[in-house]
């Protein structure tokens, strides 16, 4: 965690430093605000992105119990410091998906063993506080790389699970109980707060001006417990392709 809070605290105050270094030239007079270098020093982006998550345990009563489809979309805000870095932030709503397998088994024959199958989904505001270096352009392309940290603050969490219970042996019982429910809300039981490591490679095509296509695939690698409680911990881990235009 102090490895995570020494990134956190590097990307807010980066662009801070850069402005003791040499800072880029003024814009030149007139209606188009570009610099020198003929791009801007700022660019609005909207986006989409898709994605593929899966949950990663913490604790040995969680098996991971497949992938989730997820998305989220938003608008990106670019501030460049120097013609190819940039510092990348902006705001998107994220939804993804958990599935994974809580056993609860229990040390004594007089009480109940259970099995709860959970298929969770969760929305999160998520701020992106990242990196954006960019290749020389070739033609109309330029590719790219991202490192940074996207902060979730969870918006809501519901969960469709079934549980499957052993009884103990007793007269009128055979077999597994089970009892399931859909659209549960679980937002007291899940963390408010997450914190991933993004890293991904991509590419610009320009259309004409400062309008440009993107795309890139992104790994997100989440480093906080999706619940609230040590004893069911899991990460949620993801594979995003970013489709965006900037502006």
């Amino acid at each position: 965690m102090k490895i995570t809070t020494l990134l956190f605290f590097s990307l807010l105050a980066f662009p801070a430093f850069a402005q003791y270094g040499t800072p880029p030239p003024p814009p030149p007079p007139g209606d188009n605000v570009a610099d020198i270098w003929g791009e801007r020093y700022f660019h609005f982006g909207l986006n989409f992105t898709p994605g593929i998550y899966w949950v990663s345990p913490n604790t040995s009563n969680n098996t991971a119990n497949g992938a989730s489809f997820g998305y989220s979309y938003g608008a990106n805000l670019e501030f460049y410091f120097t013609p190819n870095y940039a510092f990348l932030t902006g705001f998107e709503i994220a939804n993804i998906g958990a599935k994974y397998i809580n056993a609860n088994p229990n040390p004594t024959p007089s009480t109940l063993d259970s099995t709860i199958t959970h298929d969770e989904s969760l929305q999160y505001l998520q701020i992106p506080l990242e990196l954006k270096l960019k290749t020389v352009p070739f033609g109309n392309v330029r590719y790219y790389g991202v490192v940074g940290l996207d902060l979730g603050f969870l918006l809501k969490a519901t969960d469709d699970y079934n549980t499957s219970v052993t009884p103990f042996f007793h007269p009128g019982y055979t077999g597994h109980v089970l009892y399931s429910d859909n659209n549960v809300d679980i937002s007291g039981q899940t963390d408010f707060f997450r914190l991933s490591l993004v890293i991904g490679l991509g590419a610009e095509y320009t259309l004409a001006g400062s309008t440009a296509l993107q795309a890139s695939l992104v790994y997100n690698n989440c480093f906080t417990n999706m619940n609230n409680t040590s004893s069911n911990a899991v990460n949620i881990k993801g594979i995003e392709l970013m489709l965006g235009v900037l502006f």
